[in-house]
């Protein structure tokens, strides 16, 4: 029998999606469906058989079908999210092997869905998770080209098994309260929340639910975290005081760009952001938040001016992810016409972000008020790990083989969404141009 492959999504996570239930974010596998059944409850998901089996499958040393993504990170030696966090002998004793099930005191992570409104259309999501992307597909009708390079956001497949299937995010709030008092009856060693959207700040079942989930009796232990734009327009001292009783807030910001392809990429506007950030510090000392890279080919293009404009915010953290799909926009393609060019900039970013760490260390005075300074250990957090977010990007893209077909398709997405979005790569992109439908390098200054 082979070694188990051991996932602590897999042993004690619940993970709401676009109308199934799964592991983990990158979980694929609809392990419980609740659009034709209506089962919400968590203690009645967790053993159903298609969790069981997924267990099972994990257990015995197979990867689950929908595990791929952790499958290929790991083949490559990148990290994946089934090392978030380690798997004790006791977790593995509450498992049983027999049947699958796992026992509800195992159950540590919950990842809570509402709906997909959102007040942006990110170049990287789908309708399934961005109503901002469903006002731009509402009057495109998606062609042959489309399906030829297989352009699953245009031809709505993406999340999807075909474009007429009809999974939809809608939890109402009665039935977002029906889910938290289950939680909170029958799973007393909850360690996090998190919550993703569409955008939670966005959406009004998110603060009534923070009310209940304080009611958690392990509430003064959990991680409440939440990926946000933190673009949207929402009370912060409001949102401080939902966040108090819980042992952590943490704030994902999914930001993805900085100054010169922000509100290309995320169709945001940068100094609202800044703004909205400013607001929510003056008013809370608790909260962590941290920037997320969702790094994909358009990222690449622009690796100097995201990290530049990551350090100028006032956060904790600086972290990266990889967009694995759509294919046609890993952030790996950029090599296969630019590989000099990536290597130079990614070396250059290095450098930008060893000079802002210089600067501040030798004026210490002007930047010990950030929240990423820590005093014991004398060194800024947000730079240490934007150092390390940048490193897994380099090591990414340097080591995963994209496809020629994948890197053609990518060049019809840039001529069609720019369509679609009425806006122009050429417009933001100051190192490369997009010219007679090929993207060509900019001669560096």
């Amino acid at each position: 029998m082979s070694e188990p492959i051991l996932c602590p999504y897999a042993l004690g996570a619940i993970n709401y999606k676009n109308g199934f239930v799964t592991s983990c974010p990158q979980q694929s596998d609809r392990l419980h469906t609740y659009t034709d059944t209506q089962v919400l409850k968590p203690s009645e998901i967790i053993n159903s058989e298609g969790f069981k089996k997924h267990r099972k499958e994990l257990m015995s040393g197979e990867w689950s079908k929908g595990c791929h993504l952790c499958s290929e990170a790991e083949s490559i030696g990148s990290p994946s999210m089934r090392q978030d966090f380690p798997v004790s002998v006791e977790d593995v004793k509450k498992y049983n092997a027999v049947t699958g099930e796992i026992d509800f005191s195992l159950v540590q992570h919950i990842e809570l869905r509402f709906s997909n409104s959102c007040n942006m259309a990110c170049l990287h999501c789908s309708d399934v998770y961005s109503s901002g992307w469903m006002t731009k597909l509402k009057h495109y009708n998606s062609d042959a080209e489309d399906k030829k390079h297989k352009l699953i956001q245009l031809t709505r497949e993406f999340h999807k098994q075909s474009k007429d299937e009809n999974l939809s995010i809608s939890i109402s709030i009665d039935e977002m309260e029906l889910i938290v008092n289950d939680l909170n009856t029958h799973f007393p060693n909850i360690q996090k929340i998190d919550f993703a959207g569409g955008e939670v700040l966005y959406q009004k079942q998110f603060f009534p639910c923070l009310e209940k989930l304080a009611s958690h009796p392990n509430a003064s232990n959990i991680c409440l975290t939440f990926h946000t734009n933190f673009n949207a327009t929402f009370d912060p001292v409001e949102l401080s005081r939902l966040l108090q009783p819980f042992s952590r807030g943490l704030i994902h910001m999914s930001l993805d760009a900085g100054t010169n392809i922000y509100s290309y990429f995320r169709t945001g506007n940068w100094e609202i952001l800044k703004e909205n950030i400013k607001k929510f510090r003056a008013v809370d000392k608790k909260c962590e938040m941290n920037v997320v890279c969702t790094t994909s080919a358009y990222q690449i293009m622009d690796i100097e001016n995201l990290f530049a404009s990551f350090l100028t915010l006032d956060v904790n953290h600086i972290d990266s992810s990889i967009v694995y799909t759509p294919r046609y926009m890993n952030p790996a393609l950029m090599t296969l016409k630019f590989k000099d060019n990536v290597y130079q900039d990614i070396q250059n970013t290095y450098k930008i972000i060893n000079d802002e760490n210089t600067k501040r260390l030798n004026n210490i005075k002007d930047y010990e008020h950030l929240r990423s300074w820590d005093s014991n250990k004398q060194e800024f957090k947000d730079i240490r790990t934007a150092f390390k977010a940048l490193k897994d990007i380099e090591h990414y893209v340097f080591n995963h083989t994209p496809k020629e077909s994948e890197y053609e398709a990518f060049l019809v997405f840039i001529r069609k969404s720019d369509v679609i979005w009425k806006h122009n790569f050429n417009d933001h992109m100051k190192k490369y141009k997009f010219i007679n439908n090929q993207i060509e390098r900019v001669r560096d200054v």
